[in-house]
C-alpha cells in the first residue's frame, strides 16, 4: 500500500522543492498540498510530481460555526481535490463529519473530547476520516497537553472504528515526520499496530479514492 502524508503546506515553491525529495526518500508516495490559494496549491504540487509522488491539492477550513464553514465550502470545493474542516466547536465537528464533500475532520488537541462514538459513527457513515496533525507538538504553548490531546483522539478513533489519518502538517523540511516515526508514535499511544500502519497507508488511500472532488 502507498504511504501518504495528506497534509503538507510548503510556504513557497522553494520549500516545496526542498520537502519533495526528502519525502520521496522516506518512502512517501502521495501527498496533499494545503494552500488557501488554489493556483498556488496546484503550482506547489509540481515539485512533488517531479520527485515521483502523487500530489493532490487540499484546503483546510477553520470555522467556529457551520454556517461560515458552509459558505467557504461551497465556494472553494470545485477548485481542490480534498476539503478538510478544522472545527472550533462541536457543531462544526458534527456537521463536517456528515457532509459528503468533506474528506477529513482535523480535530485539534483541545477538542479531543469530541472524538466520541457519535463523531465516529458520523465519519463512518460519510466515508470521511479524522485527521491528527503532529504540527501542534512542535509549537504548542503546552506541548504535554497537546500530546495528551492527540493521544486521546488517536486512541478513541481506533477504539470507535473511525478512519484515522496522521499527518505532519509540514511547512518546511524541518517539520517533516517520517512515516515510521508517525506509526511508532501512534503505537506508543496504545493504538494497535495495524491501525497505526493504516493511518498512513490504507485510510488515506481510501479517502483519496472516495473523496476527491476534482478529476
Amino acid at each position: 500500500m502507498k504511504i501518504c502524508d495528506l497534509h503538507v503546506a510548503p510556504r513557497s515553491l522553494e520549500d516545496a522543492h526542498r520537502i519533495a525529495p526528502l519525502l520521496a526518500g522516506m518512502g512517501v508516495r502521495c501527498v496533499a498540498i494545503d494552500n488557501p490559494n488554489p493556483r498556488e496549491a496546484r503550482a506547489y504540487t509540481k515539485p512533488f510530481i517531479e520527485a515521483g509522488l502523487e500530489a493532490y491539492t487540499r484546503m483546510t477550513i477553520e470555522a467556529d460555526s457551520w454556517g461560515k464553514a458552509l459558505k467557504v465550502l461551497r465556494r472553494i470545493s470545485p477548485y481542490y481535490d480534498l476539503v478538510v474542516v478544522k472545527p472550533k466547536s462541536a457543531e462544526v465537528a458534527r456537521h463536517a463529519a456528515k457532509d459528503p464533500r468533506v474528506a477529513l475532520v482535523q480535530l485539534p488537541p483541545g477538542m479531543a473530547r469530541y472524538m466520541d462514538k457519535s463523531q465516529a459513527r458520523l465519519l463512518r457513515e460519510s466515508g470521511a476520516g479524522v485527521e491528527v496533525s503532529l504540527l501542534p507538538l512542535l509549537y504548542s504553548d503546552d506541548p504535554r497537553r497537546s500530546l495528551r490531546g492527540i493521544m486521546i483522539i488517536a486512541r478513541r478513533a481506533a477504539a470507535y472504528e473511525a478512519m484515522l489519518v496522521i499527518t505532519s502538517g509540514a511547512r518546511s523540511k524541518w517539520e517533516l515526520w517520517s512515516p515510521a516515526a508517525m506509526k511508532a508514535l501512534l503505537v506508543s499511544f496504545g493504538v494497535p499496530e495495524n491501525i497505526a500502519s493504516l493511518s498512513v497507508t490504507g485510510y488515506p488511500s481510501s479517502i483519496l479514492y472516495s473523496k476527491r472532488l476534482r478529476g
